[in-house]
């Protein structure tokens, strides 16, 4: 007797909701407050070319944690085998529309709204803290990934202030995201988790 199945939703449709609701969030705050949102930083193109190789090594140390014999590494394989019957129904392009979202709209919210305006009203350590803080909430899954997404959180907040370039941090996130999406979807094996077929 074989057992039913279970049609697992297609949550395209809600996460750009969600990607949505994120940037109206920010430009709502950066209108209202006045914040000032620095894009390019010194140069476009050395914005665009530290996200890219912020992102393949923070992806790299990704893959090394989630594939560890640690518990943490089982931690991270558990989310992943959750997350997979999710994403795998994605197709490529809606892939890059997800990662280009989060990356604009987490980022302008994050980094150049939360951040700038913190800093503003109390310490640039503190507004760098508490955004962090916020998107590690955000993306709250586990105190092991809430851990991870701080961590994330702090290095491009650090990288913002470092640049002053929401640019550089938005291709991060973005690139960051297409990878982990990518793999997530279709080569669960990367991440040391069987397809679920």
């Amino acid at each position: 007797m074989s057992q039913p199945t279970v049609e697992t939703p297609n949550t395209f449709g809600l996460v750009m909701l969600l990607q949505l609701a994120t940037l109206a969030i920010a430009l709502a705050g950066i209108y209202f407050l006045d914040v000032r949102v620095s894009v390019l930083g010194a140069s476009g193109f050395s914005a665009l070319l530290i996200g890219t190789l912020g992102a393949l090594l923070s992806y790299a140390t990704a893959i090394w944690l989630t594939r560890s014999k640690t518990a943490v590494g089982q931690t991270l394989r558990k989310h992943c085998r959750d997350l997979h019957p999710l994403f795998s129904r994605y197709t490529v392009l809606q892939i890059a529309l997800v990662s280009l979202a989060a990356g604009v709209c987490e980022e302008l919210l994050f980094r150049g709204f939360l951040q700038p305006w913190l800093s503003q009203v109390s310490t640039p350590l503190l507004g760098l803290l508490g955004a962090s803080v916020a998107f590690a909430l955000l993306h709250y899954a586990s105190f092991t990934y809430f851990v991870a997404t701080l961590a994330v959180g702090l290095i491009l907040g650090a990288t913002y202030q470092l640049t002053e370039s929401l640019l550089c941090v938005v291709t991060w996130h973005a690139v960051y995201d297409l990878l982990a999406i990518t793999a997530l979807a279709r080569y669960p094996h990367l991440l040391g988790v069987p397809s679920a077929k």
